[in-house]
């Protein structure tokens, strides 16, 4: 059994890593004795550097409210009945697909005659989007906290507010800070939602989407390689100050 679950993981790494080596490989073809040509011509491009400049201020603030809202719903884990509709909201959220939610909140600021509001709403949506992770990430963390903690913080006549500042969000600060990282890169790459909400912007996801569709030269590879290395270099942060967390817990 545990060979053919190898085998499969196995498999599954080598789905993710020929995409991936793809990329990397065509940004480097074609360049004759300067291998990094596609990556200069694609940083000296302005469309690219303000679709990126736009992508990452935008990432940013979904990141830190979605991580702020996400820790006061989560906290519903500690309350039964609270923790149940919840999990509904996730399963609505997680059930529907991006293009009719970003379609929903596009005709509902028509309805309100809402215009110049573009980045407004694209936040509205990435954060719809990034919502449902934010508050798992948090509940597996909840999941190792004992219960006699936040009793005994109640014996003592702690209030709630102290409880979950100071007892429950300071012993889940990691992961707090890890979900801010994945909300960060799920906006960054997100398309659907900012197609539908961006209007006149042009983010990221959209204009690597536009240069492969018109069939441009081999810098979408290289934008797209810069896409994935800014990737993997936050998932490489979130491990360490995990890895850090779990060090200083168990030293504690």
């Amino acid at each position: 059994m545990k060979i053919v679950a190898r085998i499969i993981l196995l498999f599954v790494l080598v789905l993710i890593v020929i995409p991936i080596f793809s990329i990397f490989y065509y940004s480097f073809s074609n360049t004759e004795i300067d291998i990094f040509s596609w990556y200069r011509e694609i940083v000296n491009q302005g469309d690219f550097l303000n679709a990126l400049w736009l992508s990452v201020k935008t990432s940013i603030i979904v990141g830190i409210v979605t991580s702020i809202l996400g820790f006061i719903i989560s906290l519903a884990w500690f309350n039964k009945t609270q923790r149940y509709a919840v999990i509904f909201l996730i399963v609505v959220l997680g059930l529907i697909p991006p293009d009719i939610i970003a379609l929903g909140i596009s005709q509902f600021s028509q309805l309100l005659n809402i215009r110049g509001s573009n980045l407004f709403f694209t936040v509205i949506g990435l954060m719809l989007y990034s919502l449902p992770f934010t508050i798992l990430l948090l509940w597996s963390r909840y999941y190792f906290i004992d219960d006699v903690i936040i009793k005994s913080a109640k014996d003592i006549g702690m209030k709630n507010l102290h409880i979950n500042l100071k007892i429950i969000m300071g012993m889940s600060i990691s992961t707090l800070f890890s979900s801010f990282i994945f909300n960060f890169i799920l906006s960054l790459n997100e398309y659907p939602r900012t197609y539908y909400l961006s209007g006149y912007h042009n983010f990221l996801s959209e204009y690597l989407y536009s240069k492969l569709k018109s069939g441009a030269d081999e810098s979408i590879y290289a934008g797209s390689g810069l896409t994935i290395l800014v990737t993997f270099i936050l998932l490489l942060l979130t491990f360490v100050v995990f890895k850090y967390s779990n060090t200083s817990d168990k030293k504690g």
